[in-house]
């Protein structure tokens, strides 16, 4: 059976898209593919790529495998069997390449709700993966002002 692909970066967001993710996996009857993708900057607002030691990566990916983790025991405590899986790269490509990899049924991912400006600035993962993803994605939006959940599906 395919399973749905859940992305995380731990943000409130991607809380709100694990509850929904969780639902969706025990109404279908599907296994839960956690994925969380860690990067290290690459260039700092004047253009140059900083040094990043040893230790800096250790942290990312430190920090990548308590999300997937804590994903997991949420969803194995909702009775949803479930496994992760950490990546390093772009998100919205890893992201991708792992519903392609697992022949996801779907991808669920969580939208900080940004408005157009910051999203132009920090750019929008969700929005990339809608458009590039091999199969539907459903995108949790979770709104700063109201700290409510909107659910929108792509395929």
């Amino acid at each position: 059976m395919q399973p749905i692909l859940f992305a995380t970066d731990g943000s409130p967001s991607a809380q709100k898209a694990l509850a929904e993710a969780i639902r969706l996996a025990k109404d279908a009857g599907s296994a839960l593919e956690v994925l969380t993708v860690w990067q290290i900057p690459i260039v700092t607002a004047y253009g140059y790529t900083p040094s990043v030691g040893p230790e800096v990566i250790e942290d990312e990916q430190r920090r990548a495998r308590v999300v997937a983790e804590a994903a997991v025991k949420t969803a194995e405590e909702a009775g949803v069997a479930a496994t992760s899986e950490i990546r390093e790269g772009d998100a919205s490509q890893e992201i991708c390449a792992a519903a392609r990899e697992h022949d996801a049924r779907l991808v669920v991912i969580g939208a900080h709700g940004w408005g157009a400006f910051k999203r132009w600035i920090m750019g929008s993962v969700s929005t990339r993966v809608v458009h590039e993803a091999p199969c539907p994605v459903l995108v949790v939006r979770m709104h700063e002002e109201e700290h409510d959940v909107d659910v929108a599906v792509a395929s």
